[in-house]
């Protein structure tokens, strides 16, 4: 799948979830409920924001999620869409990859995937976490590193744009 991201020109596609692949309410519900095992409190705005998250396959940025919160419930301050986003990560409920062509964008992380970002035309490819794990225990053994590919993203030129 690639679609057309409409503030940043990102294109993205699935390889691993598959196309058009949206979550069901029973993850919302899940979600909530580690929120509040946490001790989290389910307000409006996280409420909104795990909703969207779960309706998606898309990269979302923070402007992205803040546009749509407001489109959904006028008057959310984006200081709050910013702690919620925060709170979400803390409890590795969200990922937030900072791809280094863009701002960060955001997916919930029971998806476990990795990303590729094209330089050229922007589109993420989105990859199992399993390609990344020659590079996790090499890392490993040599650095006592461990590689955390939720949290960033390979960059380099992807099919179309390298023909």
């Amino acid at each position: 799948m690639r679609s057309e991201h409409p503030d940043h020109a990102v294109r993205s596609h699935s390889v691993e979830r598959g196309t058009g692949s949206v979550p069901s309410s029973v993850d919302e519900d899940r979600i909530h409920g580690l929120i509040r095992r946490a001790g989290g409190r389910l307000t409006v705005p996280t409420r909104l924001l795990v909703s969207i998250l779960a309706g998606t396959d898309r990269h979302l940025t923070a402007d992205d999620l803040i546009a749509e919160i407001e489109r959904r419930r006028p008057g959310v301050a984006p200081s709050t869409v910013y702690r919620v986003l925060q709170r979400l990560h803390e409890l590795q409920i969200v990922g937030g990859v900072h791809s280094g062509v863009g701002p960060a964008f955001y997916h919930l992380r029971q998806h476990g995937h990795a990303h590729l970002i094209c330089t050229d035309c922007r589109s993420i490819i989105d990859v199992p976490d399993t390609a990344f794990a020659q590079l996790s225990r090499a890392s490993r053994s040599s650095h006592d590193f461990t590689v955390d590919p939720h949290h960033s993203a390979v960059v380099g030129r992807c099919a179309r744009c390298s023909s």
